[in-house]
Formats: structure tokens, sequence, C-alpha cells
């Protein structure tokens, strides 16, 4: 059963533009989402994946039921995954011996995407600006 990490503040609906994804250098990911909060601000979050060997996305048409259940607007650790093993597995005959860290990742935006990350960490950053009216 998913381990719930972290929850978005806001319903992915109300996201002012989606969600965007960066590759961070040193093996980083980063998802970048925006909402306005009561006071008309603006609330920037970054949800950080530090320590990543794998990750992917999945549209909604190609999700299962328990991708979009499990992780819905949610940051959740699935444990011990087939995709997490494999790679567990994949490293070990690579000669790396640090694999007991590692943790299968995963948040479902509405419609989609679904991101997962095999990593060993995560982190969210959030900063506040006042929006601007023309």
């Amino acid at each position: 059963m998913a381990q719930t990490l972290w929850t978005l503040p806001v319903a992915s609906t109300a996201l002012l533009n989606g969600t965007s994804f960066q590759k961070l250098p040193g093996r980083g990911c980063a998802l970048l989402c925006e909402y306005e909060d009561d006071n008309d601000m603006v609330v920037s979050i970054k949800l950080l994946f530090e320590g990543v060997e794998a990750f992917k996305c999945t549209y909604q048409g190609a999700c299962t039921p328990e991708m979009i259940e499990d992780s819905y607007d949610e940051v959740v650790d699935v444990g011990s995954s087939e995709w997490l093993r494999s790679v567990q597995g994949q490293l070990i005959s690579y000669g790396s011996q640090s694999v007991d860290e590692l943790k299968h990742l995963m948040i479902y935006f509405d419609d989609g995407p679904c991101y997962e990350f095999i990593c060993r960490a995560f982190r969210v950053e959030d900063a506040v600006s006042s929006s601007e009216s023309l």
C-alpha cells in the first residue's frame, strides 16, 4: 500500500499553468507548479527528487486505475514495486552497493500525467509572490 509523503495544497485543477518537469544536474528532477492563494498571491512549488536513478511520465489514457487512485495530487512512496526491484537489481549487477535507500515515488495530476521516480530523496520548496494586476 502506498504511503503519502506530501499532498498538493490545492487541487491540481487549480494550478495556473499545469506542471512543468525539469531534469536537473547531479541526478535530480523537479516538478514545478503555481497557484493563487486566497489573498491573490502566487505560490510557486518545486517538488525535488534527488539521487534519481530512473524516472517516467505516463499520460492519463495509459495510467492504471491504481496509479490515479493511489497518487492523485499526492507524492506517495509506492513501496517495493517490480520497477524498483528491477532498477536495484540492475544497479547491483553494475557494481553499486547503495540500493537499499532507493524509493519508488509517484504523483498523479488531474488529467495526467503521472510522474514516477526511483530516487533517494524527496523535498519541497515553495515561495510566495504578489500577483501583478495589469
